[in-house]
């Protein structure tokens, strides 16, 4: 039995292309929206809900999970480091799949700047001035906020549900600086947005095409907006695949 675990929107075409060679495969997502995302295009089961090491370690073992592919956010490290260790206790295979940076050698060319963590991003802007666009989404918001003292200058690009906006209202975010609304952007979308704030600074992560990356790098450069991006954690795979025949092919010749 393979496991998925999912997170992206590639995670869902591995997904139908691994159900190809094998019907004795899950297809696992964090949230009921992923799954329910996920249920649009593929046929096979799909689960939803938050697993930790231990929840982990129990579903394998109850379900007679041989091979976990994670194809999990490049920034849901816990999971990914819990899936890890799952694998070697319990002697199965782990297989990571990792989109490629759409900005990868861009590093050393000045158009941004990188930063190891939120915590060292909200410092920079801190130490600046003018309006922030946040595209991280809200999970680990918090420690980017804790660090820029100004909350007015802030301003968060968000999807549109309630656990997202709650959060916001309790990090005392006013109505008109949150921007609820499910991409993906256009370069256009996003220009107007910055325009419209008044945007000095945009936030953003290290994501790959899908993310949309390149329309806001050009998005700021184009209106003169300094961009800082968090970098991806930096974890040690023992086997990753960059594409999805990769993958495929891997996980076929293991089976």
């Amino acid at each position: 039995m393979i496991l998925l675990l999912g997170g992206t929107g590639d995670s869902v075409k591995l997904a139908q292309r691994l159900f190809e060679l094998t019907n004795q495969f899950i297809l696992s997502t964090a949230t009921e929206y992923g799954e329910n995302l996920a249920r649009q295009s593929f046929k096979g089961l799909v689960i939803s809900g938050q697993m930790d090491y231990e929840a982990l370690k129990q579903f394998c073992q109850i379900h007679s999970i041989a091979h976990i592919v994670d194809a999990t956010h490049p920034y849901a490290q816990i999971i990914s480091e819990n899936a890890m260790k799952v694998c070697t206790d319990i002697q199965i295979s782990y297989y990571r799949y990792e989109r490629p940076s759409s900005i990868e050698g861009r590093i050393d060319n000045g158009d941004v700047i990188y930063c190891k963590d939120y915590e060292t991003a909200g410092k920079i802007v801190d130490a600046g001035e003018g309006n922030v666009l946040i595209t991280t989404g809200s999970r680990q918001i918090e420690k980017f906020v804790q660090e820029v003292k100004d909350s007015k200058r802030l301003y968060a690009r968000i999807l549109p549900k309630s656990e997202h906006l709650i959060k916001l209202e309790r990090l005392n975010f006013l109505p008109d600086q949150i921007i609820a609304m499910k991409g993906p952007f256009s370069l256009e979308m996003n220009k107007l947005m910055l325009s419209q704030i008044k945007a000095k600074y945009l936030i953003t992560k290290e994501s790959g095409v899908q993310g949309n990356t390149d329309e806001k790098l050009q998005a700021a450069k184009e209106l003169d907006v300094q961009v800082i991006i968090i970098k991806r954690p930096d974890i040690e795979y023992p086997i990753v695949c960059s594409t999805i025949d990769e993958m495929v092919n891997l996980v076929k010749n293991r089976l």
